[in-house]
């Protein structure tokens, strides 16, 4: 008889944690995916770096700038506001040509140049607006000279 009880009591619990898992995971919309440019760019000190811009639904930009070569095999994550000050920036643009710094991070599966660069970002601004989805980023024709 004991082998019995526990018998339903693991199918009752099994049963439990579907429906638990079914409920939780069912109203959960998918992040946008923005269409987004890459561009290479110029880090404060003058060294390589690249810039990824996500244009908004409301005419707004989000520009984070990553102080490094656009050359990032395996899959990395950036935290900002970057207390190093070697890492980078992001920025909100507003269509006013306001802007305001962001704090969050953004992710890259990998970055190479010529290639699409696809990534997720979660961010904050000061007034506490959030700002999260996934991006596809084309690489743009701008060119830049450092140094």
């Amino acid at each position: 008889m004991k082998s019995r009880t526990a018998f339903v009591i693991t199918i009752g619990l099994l049963i439990l944690g579907i429906a638990v898992f079914t409920f939780t995971t069912r109203n959960q919309e998918p992040a946008q995916v923005y269409p987004a440019t890459i561009n290479r760019d110029c880090a404060p000190w003058d060294g390589a770096a690249f810039t990824v811009s996500i244009p908004m639904d409301n005419g707004a930009i989000i520009n984070i700038s990553i102080w490094q070569s656009p050359d990032i095999k395996r899959p990395a994550t950036f935290s900002f506001p970057d207390e190093t000050g070697q890492v980078g920036n992001t920025v909100y643009l507003q269509p006013s040509g306001e802007y305001e710094q962001l704090s969050g991070k953004i992710s890259f599966q990998r970055v190479e140049e010529g290639k699409p660069v696809e990534g997720e970002f979660s961010f904050t601004s000061g007034r506490g607006e959030q700002f999260n989805g996934k991006f596809k980023a084309e690489w743009g024709n701008l060119t830049v000279m450092c140094g």
